[in-house]
């Protein structure tokens, strides 16, 4: 379990998934904890890469991260040099749902590459819209 999870009280270990309803609650439970969240939305993204290049830009990675992923998990293994100031961090993914359905292939590539770094500096919210309702 990250740290993240048990601050959120939620179950899980790397992405944690949440209603999106809830999205404004945890946020504020993040940074009352010390995260530095950044928050990145992808609604409407159907391409693992377009989304790749968002989380990349949302993270002030340098562009070889948001075009590939060994650039990408190389960037997040030295976040600390790209955000000096934040003890930790809190990626709030919001509108995932279309990519999830879209390029499914896609997106399990990219949570692999991001799950990866998760540990007590570094957690990654994932908020959900209901797409049944």
């Amino acid at each position: 379990m990250t740290d993240l999870a048990g601050v959120l009280g939620l179950e899980g270990d790397g992405l944690l998934f949440a209603d999106a309803r809830d999205g404004e609650r945890l946020i504020g439970r993040c940074r009352d904890a010390g995260f530095t969240v950044v928050a990145v939305d992808t609604a409407g993204v159907t391409d693992f890469r377009e989304a790749q290049r968002r989380i990349s830009d949302g993270l002030r990675l340098p562009q070889t991260a948001g075009r590939n992923l060994d650039a990408l998990a190389d960037s997040l293994h030295d976040l600390a040099r790209y955000w000096p100031d934040a003890e930790r961090l809190a990626l709030v993914w919001s509108g995932a749902e279309r990519l999830i359905d879209a390029d499914t292939p896609g997106w399990f590539r990219l949570a692999d590459v991001l799950t990866e770094r998760t540990d007590l500096l570094f957690g990654i919210l994932l908020l959900i819209e209901r797409l049944d309702g």
